[in-house]
């Protein structure tokens, strides 16, 4: 059992630092990467990016930062206050959700613009990303308010639990399918129907300029599906032996599973920016820029009398 609990605090606190310091810094840069870049801005598929990176960002800081400080200087997971257990799954289950739908939204944009059918390539617009982005934000925020309500402290133990069996439940169901079955499948289907548009005809316009995005939407559907799936996994098999009798070396066994694929998730959420620097030529002069333009901006330059 003690060697459990070492080998959970030990990847808890080495693992989880390292894809918050890698995570955290690949979603700030992407996204002020793509802000910048007008191009990239008035690319349907590039907003979704835009905007899945920003919350993507909130998933970092809401749900892995907090996981690792209870492990590494917290006694208990929700140490600070009750309103931050709250909070803290208010942000990250709202983000999750934000980021997954964004996802989705760009493998289901690249069917579009790779169709035959000119009608179809027509609903491929900025204009409907900012419409289908402003809905995703409203009913993903609002639905996150679930866990503000049902959410507590537990004074048992001192950690967040949800007194209501149903909702945890659902709350597991959410996990499993809205947030990581559906996106995986949502984004494979709509992949392959992409390639297969391109094995059909190279003559579209648009299809040369934007094939290193493409290649950067396949591989986050890639990433999305490696990510996410064991944490599904773990999802349906966490319902399944919900009333279970359980011994407490089973416990901490589930434990050690649960944050491994929690953490493995990471993959999904912050591997893009460095897909886009891998894959897009393009990408890589801009940061090149970036970075050189901020170390000239730097350099003092002495007065001259």
């Amino acid at each position: 059992m003690t060697s459990l609990v070492f080998i959970n605090q030990m990847i808890v606190i080495y693992f989880g630092a390292f894809i918050i310091i890698v995570g955290v810094f690949g979603t700030v840069m992407q996204a002020f990467i793509l802000m910048a870049a007008r191009y990239y801005r008035k690319t349907p598929s590039t907003f979704y990016f835009i905007v899945a990176s920003i919350h993507e960002c909130g998933i970092f800081i809401a749900a892995y930062l907090p996981l690792v400080l209870s492990v590494s200087v917290l006694t208990s997971r929700t140490e600070v206050f009750a309103l931050w257990c709250k909070l803290r799954y208010f942000f990250a289950i709202s983000c999750s959700a934000i980021s997954s739908s964004c996802g989705c939204m760009a493998a289901i944009d690249q069917f579009l613009i790779t169709s035959q059918n000119a009608r179809i390539r027509q609903l491929s617009s900025i204009k409907n990303a900012y419409r289908a982005c402003f809905s995703f934000a409203i009913i993903w925020w609002l639905h996150g308010t679930l866990w503000i309500y049902y959410q507590e402290m537990s004074p048992i133990t001192h950690s967040c639990a949800y007194p209501s069996d149903t909702f945890f439940i659902y709350a597991v169901f959410f996990m499993c399918i809205i947030l990581c079955g559906a996106p995986c499948l949502i984004m494979v289907v709509f992949g392959l129907l992409a390639n297969r548009n391109i094995k059909k005809t190279t003559c579209l316009s648009r299809l040369h300029i934007d094939r290193q995005l493409m290649i950067v939407v396949f591989i986050q559907v890639l990433l999305t599906l490696i990510g996410l799936t064991p944490y599904t996994g773990y999802s349906a098999y966490k319902t399944i032996t919900f009333y279970f009798q359980k011994t407490a070396d089973q416990r901490l066994m589930d434990t050690l599973v649960g944050n491994i694929t929690y953490m493995f998730c990471s993959v999904a959420y912050g591997g893009r920016f460095y897909i886009f620097l891998y894959s897009s030529s393009r990408f890589r002069r801009m940061v090149k820029d970036r970075v050189l333009s901020w170390r000239r901006a730097r350099r003092i330059i002495p007065l001259t009398r």
